[in-house]
């Protein structure tokens, strides 16, 4: 399954160089003073537009599809490959049918089957009624559907439950792609358990910063194993604190260093050393990420896509090779105040909470 949303892509600053100036307009038509208009959009300066009931956006979009949109020619690649394999393709949309129609030209040939209008994420729960849609006038039938999904036709609203059942797919089966976070992956994974493939447009950038500025990542690696290092002198019956603000003023100096490497709004995935909320997100809820879902098309339809292994704090902080532990007999023979030394340096630091 795929959304419209990952399929093409917008180009920025153009788009939302569009929606500021939507906005803009929009303001002073409703009587804020005519010198708005002389604002210009900035780059640097985000801007969020919600415009599904004017949708003056999505027509100036498909009024200039090349200047706004970024084609995909590695389109019709995937979805034959996919297709010519025997899976089934079908693109869930929370856009209406006409802009749909706009966005991807042409569409319904490319898919088994199509869902306009999803309003996800109310798709993956109770749903609303499933409709066919005119591809005349655009216009949703009257009544609920019922019977199978016909190859060609394009239907609007429904539910996953009933969605499911009609093109007769358990959750398991299903791999689908899309670029929210919330609306397409955590509620498709947590309320239908699909599989499912997050895509990341500003993944690309990330590797590069995280390549290029390889130095910061490895002087902050060294001032948290420092950081560390500071506790592990201290026995059962201390109580002088380590000083530790010198490092702790380094670590926040290297943090900010890295995410000034990442531009103004700094990393989606990480803060200094700590993974931001949304990639803890990723990684829970998506089965696979990346950059474009048309990296599909370099693998085999049997591939098996696995993660590295992921150790828990207590895993990491023992070295199989170098603990004199041999069995729990030995463990519980090393007096109390002695165990900590037969681990690694950073036992104290990963096991606890950073100061």
């Amino acid at each position: 399954m795929i959304t419209a949303e990952v399929i093409h892509a917008y180009k920025s600053p153009q788009y939302e160089a569009l929606a500021f100036g939507i906005l803009r307009d929009r303001l002073v038509e409703i009587g804020y003073p005519q010198e708005l208009k002389n604002f210009q959009y900035e780059p640097s300066f985000p801007v969020r537009l919600s415009d599904s009931k004017e949708g003056e956006l999505k027509k100036q979009t498909v009024a200039k599809l090349d200047y706004y949109v970024e084609q995909s020619p590695e389109l019709p690649i995937m979805l034959d490959k996919l297709r010519s394999g025997g899976r089934k393709v079908f693109l869930l949309t929370n856009s209406d049918f006409r802009y749909t129609q706009g966005i991807i030209r042409p569409w319904v040939s490319y898919f088994d089957y199509i869902v306009t209008d999803a309003h996800k994420p109310l798709f993956f729960a109770e749903g609303t009624i499933l409709r066919a849609v005119d591809q005349t006038t655009g216009q949703c039938s009257i009544g609920l559907h019922t019977g199978p999904l016909e190859h060609g036709r394009v239907y609007a609203g429904g539910s996953c439950e009933v969605f499911s059942q009609l093109i007769g797919a358990r959750s398991k089966e299903v791999l689908y792609t899309g670029d929210h976070i919330f609306g397409d992956i955590l509620k498709s994974k947590k309320q239908v358990n699909w599989k499912t493939f997050l895509v990341i447009p500003e993944l690309l950038s990330e590797l590069y910063v995280w390549k290029k500025k390889k130095d910061l990542f490895n002087k902050l690696n060294h001032l948290e194993n420092k950081l560390a290092d500071s506790y592990m002198h201290l026995t059962i019956t201390s109580n002088e604190k380590p000083d530790v603000s010198h490092i702790q003023k380094n670590i926040r100096m290297v943090a900010q260093e890295m995410d000034a490497a990442y531009g103004l709004l700094g990393s989606l995935f990480r803060h200094g050393s700590r993974l931001t909320y949304f990639s803890t997100q990723a990684m829970r809820y998506a089965d696979l990420y990346s950059h474009s879902c048309f990296n599909l098309i370099y693998y085999p339809l049997c591939y098996m896509f696995r993660s590295p292994v992921m150790f828990m704090p207590h895993e990491s902080t023992v070295s199989h090779e170098e603990s004199p532990i041999e069995s729990y007999d030995d463990l519980e023979a090393i007096p109390c105040g002695l165990r900590r030394r037969t681990m690694t340096s950073n036992v104290f630091h990963l096991g606890c909470k950073r100061v």
